[in-house]
């Protein structure tokens, strides 16, 4: 296999991987041609790419845009990517980055992200979450499983219901670990990210998003429990009488609208 004309193996020889940055470089041409295409990338819009490591994603998207921003922390790589490809190149950890520096109209992120940054960057997406269009990346397998997971299930949690909450998910296809140098323990997954509008009007999201993170922040307790940093019991049995919600219940059993009603039960019992 080759790639951009170079055979595998000199890559391989060229750039070693490092497993700190927890690099596995996708190989298959076919995926990343799937990839793209479930970006339904336009000429005019600007692309993010978030670890482009050796370039095969960022050779397919510059079939479609030349708007096209890579943020890339390995030094190693430098070079070679601003040698190869008309890129704007972000040496930087796109955790601590100024996202706003480089957001411009119609933005999207096509990317196979580095697997160890997965929660962290999806959780910073949130809060820039009407800046882009479409987001499509590739992250563990389990990890997507877990975006998708419903209540009453074990991967349900707060990665599930903060990311629904903001963006409509569609699981795109799997991607197997031998179509990576090196191959990954497990199985990745393509997934796509279209932010939605929020569904309830909730004026204070800092609250809100502090109780649904304190009832999981104890999963394996009754919501009781946990609620009882917030209410006495007297308001514990009013909130159970109103809301009809099951105080015996743990997190994992609680739909996006159990949590809204807490939520209005404290500002509406201050």
């Amino acid at each position: 296999m080759a790639l951009f004309g170079v055979p595998f193996f000199i890559i391989r020889i060229m750039f070693k991987h490092k497993k700190n940055l927890g690099q596995h470089f996708l190989k298959d041409k076919n995926i990343v041609a799937k990839i793209v295409k479930s970006a339904e990338i336009k000429e005019g819009d600007h692309i993010w790419e978030i670890g482009p490591g050796k370039g095969i994603l960022t050779r397919e998207i510059l079939k479609y845009t030349k708007n096209l921003t890579c943020f890339e922390i390995d030094k190693d790589l430098y070079d070679y990517l601003e040698t190869k490809f008309d890129i704007r190149l972000v040496k930087s950890d796109i955790l601590k980055v100024d996202w706003n520096k480089y957001l411009t109209k119609n933005t999207k992120i096509v990317s196979n992200l580095p697997y160890q940054i997965t929660s962290p960057f999806l959780f910073k997406l949130v809060n820039y979450k009407a800046n882009f269009d479409k987001i499509v990346i590739m992250i563990q397998k389990d990890v997507a499983e877990r975006l998708k997971a419903k209540p009453n299930t074990k991967k349900y949690g707060l990665l599930s219901i903060k990311i629904g909450y903001y963006f409509d998910i569609k699981y795109e296809f799997t991607v197997k670990p031998h179509l990576f140098y090196p191959p990954p323990k497990v199985d990745s997954a393509v997934i796509s990210l279209i932010p939605k509008k929020e569904k309830f009007p909730t004026e204070d999201y800092k609250t809100f998003w502090n109780i649904v993170d304190l009832l999981f922040r104890n999963r394996r307790k009754m919501i009781r429990n946990n609620l009882k940093a917030l209410f006495d019991e007297e308001k514990l049995s009013f909130l159970e009488q109103t809301t009809e919600i099951k105080l015996t219940q743990r997190a994992e059993n609680l739909t996006i609208d159990d949590f809204y009603k807490i939520y209005r039960f404290k500002k509406d019992n201050l």
